[in-house]
């Protein structure tokens, strides 16, 4: 990994070709549809000192984990093989003048955009997923382009945008993250975290928290998010904790909170009106404010 992603820094961006590609998620399951888009010199310019700043930011890397984070200065590494971005690669591959956008409407709407860096015959690609339709709400976060007579030209208008940064970039048979959650959406990436909920349904110290743990397998299902989720509660592991569930279900009963419990082995009895306050609390997110004594759901809780 470390030759590959010093061949990634020393990329000459400045000499390279350019082309972007808008692409969007067919209907098929894995499958994406690609429009090239022409560009004038301007924004071509534009494209390559942005990922040139931005590889002045990176300066390290470390392998992609479901639990993995980055800092200002790195990215995360992971094989292309394990993602879906071969399917993408298939699209953006194609020869431009066949694949060329042909109105508007390719535009409004897309996935995210792709920059085909190339010289010598090595190609880097440049993806990022679009937060919305390119909006121009953050001036100094986005290049404000125009569709005109074909082609993608940099503008003062507020016509479309593209942020100043990518998500991840593809050299060879490597992938380099810096927006973990961003690559995670485009890519729709749950692999690592499929699999991480199916280890901790065999975690003996969790799975004999329950009488059953259909429910709460349900009410995660596929959703990246709560699969995402699961990760922290086995991450945080307060359930392994001595006397959890003696604790929890006089918390419970205390707060009213609804948790139902076996009267025989005092194990959870999860169900889909209880999964997401059993969640909240494996997560460590019911909290109670020392001011006002009311009990809250947070989206983080950061001890301190």
């Amino acid at each position: 990994m470390q030759a590959e992603f010093d061949s990634f820094r020393s990329f000459d961006f400045q000499n390279a070709n350019v082309h972007l590609w808008v692409f969007k998620k067919s209907s098929s399951a894995r499958k994406y549809t690609a429009h090239f888009v022409r560009t004038d010199q301007q924004l071509i310019e534009l494209l390559k000192n942005l990922v040139i700043n931005e590889l002045n930011r990176i300066i390290e890397f470390s392998a992609y984990t479901y639990l993995a984070e980055t800092n200002e200065n790195s990215c995360l590494a992971a094989p292309t093989d394990e993602t879906d971005f071969d399917y993408l690669k298939v699209q953006v591959d194609r020869p431009e003048p066949e694949c060329e956008v042909r109105g508007i409407k390719n535009l409004k709407g897309a996935e995210g955009y792709l920059v085909k860096f190339t010289v010598n015959n090595e190609t880097i690609y440049a993806v990022k997923r679009s937060t919305s339709t390119w909006k121009t709400s953050y001036p100094k976060k986005f290049i404000n382009i125009v569709f005109r007579d074909g082609e993608l030209a940099a503008t003062n208008d507020n016509a479309f945008s593209i942020e100043k940064n990518f998500d991840f970039y593809c050299k060879g048979a490597l992938l380099f993250i810096a927006n973990k959650r961003g690559f995670e959406s485009a890519l729709e990436h749950r692999a690592a975290y499929i699999q991480n909920f199916a280890d901790l349904q065999a975690d003996p110290a969790f799975c004999s928290l329950f009488t059953d743990l259909q429910p709460l397998i349900g009410y995660v299902g596929s959703n990246s998010i709560q699969l995402r989720r699961m990760a922290i509660v086995e991450q945080k592991g307060i359930y392994s904790r001595p006397n959890f569930l003696t604790t929890l279900s006089q918390v419970s009963a205390n707060r009213n909170w609804g948790i139902n419990f076996d009267p025989h082995t005092n194990k959870i009895i999860a169900c889909d009106h209880t999964a997401k306050t059993i969640l909240q609390v494996l997560l460590d997110h019911r909290l109670m404010s020392e001011i006002t004594s009311n009990v809250y759901d947070v989206p983080d809780a950061t001890q301190i």
